[in-house]
């Protein structure tokens, strides 16, 4: 089996085994020297060895530097259909099928969005159910939240990797929500419109592939969650379902809120049973509205190199000059 995508519990005995001290020491090496190789288009210094300006950085021959005035934040999509509740066994914290990351610039009252691919390899924490720390490898970023008690200590140890991965950027709060929400979700939307592009014949007959149709709870679990039996059963595809009814529920949600503005009061109380978050219900509400009222200024993405292993684990190897493209378009600006 690939290491990789080895059970928490295995990956335990294994590093019982090599030695728990000596494996985190070397992985941390490896890690650093990685890090801080020199590489074509990393942040680099002037030409007099200083910075110009704090932070700046040069990529291509051209400079930036970071953006003071943004708010980040990390939304997770729990593969659980039951209600939250915290774990003290290996593997019953769910893994994260969706990591989507929003960077409000409030300087001009736009924001961005970044869709991660749960197979992303990334560098991660492996922790016992009450956060001990066990070692530090490089895994899928969907295991991240495996890692821990399912709840804090869970999300928590996502955001770690996501900042990690995103060059240390700081993610100012969470919001991980298990899949069982979904229903929840579209039922406050009234119902989300889309366009059926995948072919969804073996799990439900009655979203036939080139229909557009509103979707009921049960569709909408298929729609966003399903990915085997679905299309090419590819994560690919189905993140592109999910960008999809992401922009229908946005304007679903949008009218619902210019009619109440206390609805998303409304909506963080129905997902209660469902969500962690470190948000207080008072900052989502606030923040709903704004983004609500704020331009979308896109979505960002990273390619990768997919591969596939042994056992049919899928694996994506970001691109390192497509990553920090990513890094700059979300967190800097050129400098003049």
């Amino acid at each position: 089996m690939s290491y990789r995508n080895r059970t928490l519990s295995e990956k335990k005995r294994i590093y019982k085994k090599l030695g728990l001290v000596i494996t985190a020491i070397l992985v941390v090496c490896i890690a650093l020297a990685i890090a801080l190789r020199p590489t074509k288009g990393n942040a680099s210094h002037n030409a007099s060895g200083t910075q110009a300006v704090e932070g700046m950085i040069e990529v291509d021959g051209v400079k930036y530097v970071p953006k003071k005035n943004i708010e980040t934040y990390l939304f997770m999509g729990i593969d659980n259909m039951g209600k939250v509740q915290k774990v003290t066994d290996y593997e019953g914290a769910g893994r994260c099928d969706v990591v989507m990351l929003m960077v409000r610039d409030l300087t001009d009252g736009t924001y961005k969005t970044l869709s991660i691919d749960r197979n992303t390899i990334v560098e991660q924490d492996t922790l016992d159910p009450d956060g001990t720390y066990v070692a530090t490898s490089p895994a899928q970023l969907a295991l991240a939240h495996e890692n821990g008690d399912g709840m804090e200590i869970s999300c928590e140890n996502v955001v770690k990797a996501v900042s990690n991965f995103l060059g240390g950027q700081k993610i100012d709060g969470y919001a991980a929500v298990n899949m069982g929400a979904i229903g929840t979700i579209n039922n406050l939307a009234g119902g989300v419109t889309v366009t059926i592009e995948d072919d969804f014949s073996k799990v439900d007959k009655t979203m036939k592939q080139g229909e557009t149709i509103t979707l009921t709870d049960e569709q909408a679990v298929h729609f966003i969650h399903d990915r085997f039996d679905v299309g090419d059963e590819s994560n690919t595809q189905r993140m592109k379902r999910q960008e999809v009814y992401k922009a229908g529920l946005k304007d679903n949600l949008a009218a619902k809120c210019s009619e109440d503005n206390t609805y998303p009061l409304t909506i963080y109380d129905a997902l209660g049973d469902y969500m962690v978050t470190d948000i207080s219900s008072q900052k989502f509400s606030k923040l709903a509205l704004l983004v609500l009222k704020e331009k979308d200024a896109g979505t960002v993405s990273i390619a990768g190199t997919e591969t596939v292993d042994d056992l049919g684990f899928v694996e994506v190897e970001p691109d390192a000059d497509s990553l920090q493209q990513a890094i700059v378009e979300l967190f800097y600006k050129e400098y003049n």
